[in-house]
């Protein structure tokens, strides 16, 4: 069973004047532990795609499975439940609370799970930081943090449940590139961890860091590759 799957997926904003197709016939299965890269121009329906396939959006019509179970068979009120325990989010402007520490930011998904015990919950925050190297920066408040210090924290709040899925929008987008390189070479370590990760771009270099590149123009796929080139970061030094 397919941890994703889309098929002939179609979304449409607006009315019968004026509408927007963002999704023309979308299809395609994502495999637990695969690092795809959605890569497009601005307008090509990539984000769109994230959307749905992280329960934050509906289609309009086409079917998307998660799990082998149809968005359709879910409440809102179950797909957010599952939204907060099987997916991890990473967006572009971090979204961090800046009067909060790095542990009280990491620990917002665990506030209202109340199947995991206080003591659990902390090794879960800790083992979390630590797979992001922020052990040194636990009590720092997030706005005393760098770009890609903020960003690192943003993924260890995403991977804190041991999602099956983190969804990353643009995750490099508003930093430097040391930073940005510094990101995605987290990223590929928790693929290598087993982490299933799929990743939202319009920069071809870092799209290259996934195994397999979905390109989209227009709301349609052009090519769905495995890339044989991948760039692989190790302590600052990359290779193919």
């Amino acid at each position: 069973m397919a941890l994703i799957e889309v098929k002939n997926l179609k979304k449409i904003y607006g009315d019968k004047e004026i509408k927007t197709e963002a999704l023309k016939g979308v299809s395609f299965i994502i495999e637990k532990g695969e690092f795809v890269a959605i890569m497009g121009p601005s307008g090509s329906g990539k984000s769109t795609l994230m959307h749905i396939m992280g329960f934050l959006d509906r289609p309009t019509s086409g079917i998307y499975k998660f799990k082998g179970k149809s968005i359709d068979e879910y409440t809102d009120d179950q797909l957010a439940e599952i939204r907060n325990s099987e997916m991890g989010f990473v967006f572009q402007t971090f979204n961090l609370l800046p009067r909060s520490t790095v542990y009280e930011n990491v620990r917002l998904p665990l506030i209202y799970n109340n199947q995991i015990k206080r003591k659990e919950q902390r090794k879960l925050i800790l083992k979390a930081i630590k797979a992001v190297g922020l052990e040194k920066r636990i009590n720092h408040f997030s706005n005393q943090l760098s770009g890609g210090e903020q960003q690192r924290v943003a993924i260890a709040r995403a991977i804190v449940l041991s999602p099956s899925v983190i969804f990353a929008d643009e995750p490099t987008g508003n930093l430097d590139s040391k930073s940005g390189q510094q990101i995605m070479e987290i990223f590929q370590e928790l693929n290598e961890k087993g982490h299933t990760i799929v990743l939202v771009t319009h920069e071809s270099y870092t799209a290259k860091h996934a195994k397999r590149i979905i390109q989209l123009k227009d709301g349609m796929i052009l090519s769905d590759k495995i890339i044989k080139d991948r760039v692989f970061a190790k302590n600052g030094v990359l290779r193919k």
